[in-house]
């Protein structure tokens, strides 16, 4: 993911100009790690296996460059993470590579590390807010049938891609609106953008940063550190204490929560 707000509309405007789905922060609320294996599904296959340092930036990134190679983007796509140590990347990577061969996987970190283990998906989800479901990718049923298929394929894409020639044709980038520059929602619309976000109303110190639907950023202790709002795209931001101007962003809840409990242990010395 993109760390301001202005990279992140930018991004957008390149790409999707589709939200992000409210699933997905749960889906980061719940990293542990942030390196590991991630895969990407379209409809009921999954099309993309990468690996990354960091797991809340690379897999969007990644989506990007393949969203409009897809010639139906309104399929329902999904996003499945797998963290685990980077000593341990290239085995699971290529392992998974070998095991389902996505079809925009034209290379494999390793042939002899791809009969290794497997990644383990700690949960996936929808990718944008306007899909009615997942697709069904990282269903039990759907992945056996895409390990079959790829078991009986002779030639996969990852072992084909490094027989292809390059032509140095590029598809033109397709034409998309513009954004309009970003403008922070009050009163009955920031409600609405909370609520449908999930925001606690209760006020209970669940999580080791709780965004309240009073506008405040609060640890778990209790300590207020802060304020947050969201502007028309729904993206978060976040105000120090006694600050007047936002001091990051993020395009989803959950991953301004990570970057808040970063900034916070950075600055207080203490572990959240």
């Amino acid at each position: 993911m993109l760390n301001n707000h202005k990279q992140f509309v930018a991004w957008r405007r390149q790409v999707f100009v589709r939200n992000p789905h409210r699933d997905l922060n749960a889906l980061y609320a719940g990293l542990r790690r942030r390196s590991g294996v991630y895969m990407i599904g379209c409809a009921a296959e999954i099309v993309y296996i990468g690996q990354s340092w960091d797991l809340t930036e690379r897999p969007i990134d990644s989506l990007g460059r393949f969203y409009h190679r897809v010639p139906d983007v309104s399929l329902p796509w999904s996003l499945a993470l797998a963290p685990c140590p980077p000593g341990e990347m290239h085995e699971r990577e290529s392992t998974a590579i070998r095991a389902f061969a996505p079809k925009f996987n034209t290379s494999i970190p390793s042939i002899l590390a791809s009969e290794g283990r497997m990644p383990e998906i700690i949960g996936y989800a929808a990718v944008f807010q306007d899909q009615l479901s997942a697709g069904g990718a990282f269903d039990e049923a759907n992945l056996c049938r895409q390990m079959e298929r790829a078991a009986a394929n002779p030639t996969p894409p990852w072992r084909q891609g490094k027989q292809r020639r390059k032509t140095g044709k590029r598809e033109p980038k397709p034409e998309l609106p513009a954004f309009d520059p970003p403008m922070q929602l009050t009163g009955d619309a920031l409600r609405e953008a909370w609520q449908r976000h999930g925001v606690q109303s209760d006020r209970a110190m669940f999580y080791p940063i709780n965004l309240c639907d009073d506008g405040l950023v609060v640890t778990r202790d209790g300590e207020v550190i802060g304020t947050w709002t969201m502007d028309q795209y729904e993206a978060p931001s976040f105000t120090p204490d006694s600050e007047a101007i936002p001091l990051f962003d993020a395009p989803l809840v959950g991953l301004l929560c990570i970057h808040i409990r970063e900034w916070y242990e950075r600055k207080s010395g203490d572990k959240l």
